[in-house]
């Protein structure tokens, strides 16, 4: 995805999860084709959001029946396959490949947050660039599409006259995702697996990490974004509060949706940081990074103690159960350092 474009989704996307939940990422077929948040289920859907309509666990249904009815996150009652066999995802992509459903196709979008995995996405059709080719959607054979529930509704009904449409509910954490997803495609065992090997992991890091940070310590974390900063609640990175156990900030506790920072104001807002984690996007965010430590922020105590870190942007910025587990290794690899 190029950088412009990226950018341009993101401050749609960011301009209105402020007013409703939070947000940064970047996204497929909402640019033209009409979501309302422009962007993916990225980075932080963070305070509660308040969807009119909950995906719901599909209703009860004959034995031996090959569909089902279920209530999605535009409220619509579908039918869709007991078992899915062939999943477009245009959304929830990490979330599908840690329920153990690999779909058949997805954008580039996801592909390309990929690429340093490329196991995880072999065999993956393409059914469009940063937004779905409903045409290459055909090809790709479907019987279940995975979509958000910011998009627009004629996008919808025209994916729905390729296969089944499901939209999950925009907002809702990773776990509440993958609760939602285990459910739609009756994959409650594999959840179940995600859960018990994320936890063993999260006990593995935090062993791992002792002696190396110190009790009680505090994180700070930023995002640089189309030469803008910003700052985003805890429930965000729950692999580092909640897991490995790190403490938030003073200011970011009063956090409750994501939140544009100007350069002045970084310093005081992690003064009683420990250390720092920054979300970059390529070498113009580490290139002004370096120019900051130089200057406005050289006095931030976490920038005099060397313990600055510079993240994948799109991966910590998820949202999602794939984000659960960059957010965790990347701890430990920078930290075991």
């Amino acid at each position: 995805m190029s950088k412009l474009r990226k950018s341009s989704l993101l401050l749609t996307f960011i301009l209105l999860l402020v007013s409703v939940v939070t947000a940064c990422g970047s996204k497929n077929n909402n640019a033209s084709s009409g979501a309302s948040p422009s962007a993916s289920e990225s980075a932080s859907a963070s305070a509660s959001a308040s969807p009119t309509a909950s995906s719901s666990a599909p209703a009860s249904s004959d034995a031996g029946a090959t569909t089902k009815k279920v209530t999605d996150g535009m409220g619509r009652e579908i039918e869709v396959p007991v078992k899915a066999q062939r999943v477009v995802a245009l959304n929830n992509f990490g979330d599908l490949l840690a329920l153990g459903v690999k779909p058949v196709g997805t954008i580039n979008y996801y592909l390309d947050k990929y690429k340093d995995e490329p196991e995880a996405v072999a065999g993956i059709e393409s059914v469009g660039d940063q937004e779905a080719d409903n045409e290459k959607v055909l090809g790709a054979t479907p019987d279940l599409i995975i979509v958000s529930n910011y998009f627009k509704p004629e996008v919808v009904d025209a994916l729905q006259k390729i296969a089944p449409t499901y939209a999950t509910t925009f907002g809702k954490t990773p776990y509440e995702q993958l609760d939602d997803l285990a459910a739609l495609l009756n994959v409650e065992d594999q959840k179940q697996a995600f859960l018990d090997s994320f936890k063993a992991d999260a006990a593995d890091a935090k062993e791992k990490l002792k002696g190396k940070i110190g009790e009680g310590e505090k994180v700070g974390i930023l995002q640089f974004w189309s030469k803008k900063i910003y700052e985003h609640p805890t429930k965000v990175f729950t692999p580092l509060y909640e897991d490995i156990g790190f403490l938030p900030t003073e200011h970011v506790k009063t956090l409750t949706a994501t939140t544009e920072v100007t350069q002045e104001a970084v310093p005081a807002n992690v003064a009683d940081a420990d250390r720092l984690f920054i979300m970059v996007d390529g070498q113009t965010d580490i290139d002004t990074y370096n120019s900051l430590k130089e200057s406005a922020w050289k006095n931030i105590p976490a920038v005099q103690k060397n313990q600055v870190y510079l993240v994948n942007s799109g991966h910590w910025n998820d949202f999602s159960a794939a984000a659960l587990q960059w957010q965790l290794r990347d701890v430990v690899k920078l930290l075991s350092k």
